[in-house]
């Protein structure tokens, strides 16, 4: 069962790892419309993993071993992967924050400069703009 749990974990995990790959790059090419359709799934799978995570909490203080008993050698190289997955994750979500802060503040710097008095955060998009920009 806990390696079952553990393998759908991971699974979870490859997918969020792949989006934000997808999101950094896109957010590289302005491509912002790809970033907010990840948004969703994205959320969808965060609340899956902690789901699973707790499965895998579960488990594992049902089994009432020493912690050097608590896995099978599959479980633990298993659950290693889904560490290293982790942390994986964990850079690249950072990585996609930095980037997402930095466009956010960029549109508010812009906005400002162009007198506009309501400022754009990153999931948002302008509505109503007054801008009439000319070449």
């Amino acid at each position: 069962m806990l390696s079952q749990t553990i393998i759908k974990t991971n699974e979870v995990l490859d997918r969020l790892i792949s989006l934000s790959k997808e999101d950094i790059e896109n957010i590289k090419l302005a491509n912002h419309e790809e970033v907010f359709k990840n948004t969703k799934e994205k959320e969808e799978l965060a609340y899956k993993f902690v789901e699973l995570k707790n499965q895998i909490d579960s488990i594992l203080v049902a089994r009432n071993r020493p912690l050097d008993e608590i896995f099978t050698p599959e479980e633990e190289k298993l659950f290693d992967e889904f560490r290293n997955k982790l942390n994986e994750f964990n850079a690249l979500h950072k990585r996609f924050a930095k980037l997402a802060l930095s466009v956010a503040n960029f549109y508010n710097a812009l906005s400002k400069q162009l007198n506009q008095e309501q400022e754009v955060g990153y999931n948002e998009t302008f509505k109503n703009s007054n801008l009439n920009l000319r070449a």
